[in-house]
């Protein structure tokens, strides 16, 4: 069964002289039997015991169980071993206090996989005569119980060798008998190894006794049972007791002989009386049959969750200031590494989700945005992109919002300043909050305003096709504090300003173009007092020459109050102060630009024809188009010079728009081009007739510009040969390049276009220029407008859908119109910026919460070393440590997950709440899901860490130091 070949141990201490305890050593033991290890201290018969139990690790030789050699045996191994063969009893007992007399025996049975009934325990229990006492805590037992507690432990699993150190060292003599009794029976079916001092004990109930010195074997016998049976019954005189034998009648020579022997001894005696005289011989090992290790197998163990979880717990109640200490910083250390991530992870889709459900937006206005630059670098852009009324319905079906499009016309504007006082002071030292123009046309439906939850609160809503519009309940508010004046009472001053036929004013005498007419005093018009929205009803605006009557006033839930700050006065304030007043005003003007509030609401059937009567002009792709001479402007006396971001062709212009020079043109060849009047300049140094003074009256449009006149100021610039560039993006760089576009000894023009006719940032194209210049669609609208989603999950797929989620690089996208999405923008990238420093203070964080962690799992293996050196030898391996204390870390770590969430939930709601009452409306910190999971993670991970290298320390160890605590 077990055999030892040259075995040697030789301890070394750091200081002093090494010592050997086991010095070759070769022996072979029976299968079954009692086998008594005896020597003095030092002697080395309990390192033997180690080593045969693998609870130490030889230095030489090697150890044969069951025909196979444990030389290269890893402590798993042997730690199996333990666990299939070998039954410990120790003499301190070293049962598990945390556990009851039935759960310490029943570990032993469920590290070998097996279920532990209560049939079986009781079996045990009876046994060792402890019926009953399954329930009770060790601390309830005496000594000889709880030494009968580890024999029912290490008979539970039934092994084959059960080895005892001192298993009576600690009993008195009575209990002691009873132990070696039980032990005395197990070895008629099982090899019993005991280490012992009490050569009584030894030779009373020992089928073979070792003896040891210097780690030597000295003595080897076995029981001589024919020697016995023939030898003369007669009294042994022991140490402190006499051995009577069996069917022995004393005579009265015995009798004096043990009153001799008692005075000698001055203290009592025990009598012994063994079944049968006992004899010694020398052991003859050959005797005892080799094995050929066909029968070796091993059961690893697994240590029950719910054990390895009573075992690391059982920890907690020790330390409990250090717990609390721990759990506390490490709360501390989560919940930071919890609120960076949610910076770190700043995500623009939730963020916008979140923060317009927070602000409560009741709309959705959106820009289209289409894919520009080049591949290398490309970006989106706005410009020139405009919503036909298909792109409105396809974008109402995809999100299954109602839209309408924002008509604001290309040319002309739609101010009204002239019809409110602007003499009224609507802020003393800040920014105004009135408006003072309408940001575009929209046609509305009773149904589009129930969407929004917006109410009409005078008036009725316009009818469709007639001139009428309704406006916002804000936009009235300018009326209701600077006064209404009628279209008809306008006494516009500005001759520009006038009509599109570029006449001026009657009267104008054409020597101050600033006044309406000559040394005449401005009179200040009467203004109208409105007190309340229903006065606006059936006043008239006049927008694009037209008198629009308004019918309704509408409340759009704008909250003017929150822009109040806008209107303080800046002098003195912060930078954080002037920030969030910067952010007021771009939501105030987002609000007041792409909203209801800002429109002039109309029936439907009206934008179509408004969009007719508009100058048909579209973006250039990618920059603007240049034309200059002025490099010699000081030697002339006119030149031309111009940016021109719009373009048109004579295909779309009507006649009254443009003076031709050479006679009116259906197209235009490459080299001709059509140019405002207004990119003329002159320079009177070089005068030499009345051109000055024809020029001026020309650009102030006190005189028609004729084609003779144009023909006239052609010639003075022709032979300047003015220089057609374009101003673009390289296509392998983000820099603006200037290249030529048409030559200058080609370049014509052949006609202007009118003072007034709205075309002062256009240039005319030919078809084929046109194309190729053209950027952006044809449609009408510059923005679409319709009722925002009610729920977190319809926002979310609004702003999905505008920011294109999951489409790898767009065509296009959709920019919304929002004081929220404009925030956001604007730190996203800034936030991006910084994730990857947000990230490594997180990890930082997440370091030093392990660290915490494994400080005190340490501390608690330190207080449990000597539990853990007791799994150890009833078999568990080091994986079944690891279980236990990554138990206890587990329970940490949840303490530390809850706390460390409504930690992280309470910063952010903290965080966001002080944000928003700044002004700002942005919602940037969100706690979810990804918060929760990587929460979980890290508390994990760090519970893992904490309790792997620290485990892995103590792991290292051999079970036998751990028992000793060493």
């Amino acid at each position: 069964m077990l055999e030892t070949r040259e075995l040697c141990k030789t301890y070394k201490p750091k200081k002093g002289v090494p010592v050997t305890a086991v010095d070759h050593v070769s022996l072979r033991f029976p299968e079954k039997g009692m086998v008594f290890l005896l020597g003095k201290s030092g002697s080395g018969k309990s390192t033997l015991l180690n080593l045969l139990g693998g609870l130490d690790q030889y230095d030489g030789g090697e150890i044969i169980i069951k025909g196979i050699s444990s030389k290269d045996f890893s402590q798993q191994r042997f730690d199996s071993y333990r666990n299939t063969y070998v039954g410990f009893i120790f003499q301190e007992y070293n049962v598990l206090e945390e556990f009851s007399v039935g759960a310490n025996i029943a570990l032993a049975l469920e590290l070998q996989g097996k279920k532990a009934t209560d049939e079986e325990l009781n079996r045990i229990l009876t046994t060792v005569d402890l019926t009953g006492f399954g329930s009770r805590k060790p601390n309830e037992l005496s000594g000889g119980q709880k030494q009968r507690v580890a024999i029912a432990r290490a008979l539970v699993k039934n092994p084959e060798i059960i080895m005892a150190d001192e298993p009576t060292g600690a009993l008195d003599s009575a209990t002691g008998r009873q132990v070696l009794d039980t032990l005395k029976k197990l070895s008629a079916e099982k090899l019993v190894i005991i280490v012992s001092h009490d050569r009584e004990y030894a030779e009373a109930y020992a089928d073979r006794i070792i003896e040891l010195a210097d780690g030597k074997v000295i003595r080897d016998v076995e029981v001589d049972q024919t020697a016995a049976d023939s030898e003369e019954k007669q009294l042994r005189f022991r140490q402190t007791s006499i051995e009577i034998p069996a069917d022995y009648h004393l005579t009265e020579e015995d009798r004096i002989r043990i009153n001799e022997y008692l005075d000698k001894l001055k203290s009592g005696a025990s009598i012994m009386l063994p079944s049968n005289a006992r004899r010694f011989a020398e052991t003859d090992q050959s005797k005892i049959p080799a094995q050929d290790g066909s029968k070796f197998y091993l059961i690893k163990s697994r240590l029950p969750l719910g054990s390895a979880f009573k075992i690391g717990c059982s920890s907690l109640k020790h330390k409990r200031f250090r717990l609390v200490m721990t759990i506390l910083l490490s709360v501390v250390a989560f919940t930071l590494f919890s609120l960076v991530d949610t910076f770190g992870s700043f995500d623009i889709i939730n963020s916008s989700t979140d923060s317009i459900i927070d602000s409560g937006q009741n709309y959705l206005s959106i820009n289209r945005k289409a894919r520009a630059g080049s591949e290398k670098n490309p970006y989106y852009t706005t410009t020139g992109q405009h919503f036909t009324d298909e792109q409105i319905k396809q974008v109402s079906e995809d999100l299954g919002i109602p839209m309408v499009g924002i008509f604001c016309p290309v040319a002309g504007n739609l101010k009204f300043t002239s019809q409110y006082d602007t003499d009224y002071k609507f802020s003393e030292e800040g920014t105004p909050l009135n408006y003072s123009h309408f940001c575009g046309f929209a046609e509305i439906s009773e149904q589009m305003l129930k969407d929004m939850d917006y109410k009409l609160v005078a008036g009725s809503l316009p009818a469709d096709g007639k001139n009428e519009i309704a406006i916002s309940r804000v936009l009235c508010d300018t009326f209701v504090k600077a006064g209404y004046l009628a279209p008809d009472k306008i006494v516009d001053e500005s001759p520009m300003a006038i009509g599109m036929d570029g006449m001026p004013p009657e009267g104008f005498d054409g020597m101050n173009p600033g006044t309406a007419a000559a040394d005449t005093e401005r009179i200040k018009p009467e203004y109208e007092k409105i007190a309340s929205e229903q006065d606006m009803i059936g006043k008239e605006i006049r927008l694009l020459n037209t008198n629009y009557t308004v019918t309704g006033v509408v409340d759009t839930k704008m909250d003017m109050s929150r822009y109040q700050k806008l209107t303080e006065s800046t002098e003195g304030i912060s930078r954080a102060e002037q920030v969030v007043r910067y952010l007021l005003l771009s939501e105030f003007r987002t609000d007041t630009n792409y909203s209801l509030s800002g429109c002039a609401m109309v029936g439907k059937n009206i934008i179509g024809g408004l969009a007719e009567q508009q100058p048909k002009i579209y973006h250039i792709a990618d920059g603007d188009l240049t034309l200059s001479n002025q490099d010699s402007a000081n030697e002339v006396e006119a030149w031309i010079h111009g940016y021109f971001s719009q373009i048109t062709k004579a295909e779309l212009l009507k006649s009254e728009n443009v003076i031709w020079v050479d006679g009116a043109k259906t197209s235009l060849a490459d080299n001709e081009i059509i140019v405002p009047f207004s990119n003329l300049y002159y320079n009177s140094n070089n005068s030499t007739d009345n051109t000055e003074a024809l020029f001026t009256q020309y650009q102030t449009g006190m005189k028609k510009l004729d084609a003779e006149a144009a023909k006239t100021l052609v010639d003075k610039i022709k032979s300047l040969n003015p220089v057609l560039y374009r101003w673009g993006v390289d296509p392998e760089s983000v820099y603006w390049k200037d290249t030529s576009i048409i030559d200058s000894s080609d370049l014509k023009i052949v006609g202007f276009f009118a003072p007034g006719s709205n075309y002062d940032d256009v240039i005319g194209l030919s078809e084929s220029m046109f194309e190729r210049y053209l950027y952006g669609s044809e449609g009408i609208y510059d923005s679409a407008i319709g009722a925002m989603p009610g729920d977190r999950a319809g926002v979310r797929r609004a702003v999905a859908y505008c920011y294109q989620e999951g489409v790898t690089d767009p065509e296009y996208m959709y920019e919304i119109n929002s004081a929220e999405a404009l925030e956001i923008d604007m730190i996203g990238d800034a936030l991006k910026d910084i994730a990857k420093v947000f990230f490594w203070i997180g990890v930082g964080f997440a370091i030093f919460a392990s660290l915490l962690m494994a400080n005190f799992i340490t501390t608690s293996i330190h207080y449990k070393r000597q539990e853990i050196g007791i799994l150890r030898a009833i078999g568990s391996r080091s994986a079944d440590v690891f279980r236990s204390f990554f138990s206890e870390s587990c329970v940490i770590a949840m303490i530390n997950f809850a706390l460390s969430c409504a930690g992280c939930i309470t910063a952010v709601r903290v965080i966001n709440y002080f944000i928003r009452e700044e002004g700002i409306l942005i919602t940037v910190l969100h706690f979810g899901a990804r918060q929760v999971i990587l929460l979980i993670a890290v508390s994990l991970a760090v519970a893992a860490l904490a309790s792997f290298f620290p485990v892995m320390r103590i792991a290292s160890k051999k079970p036998i130091d751990a028992i000793r605590d060493k």
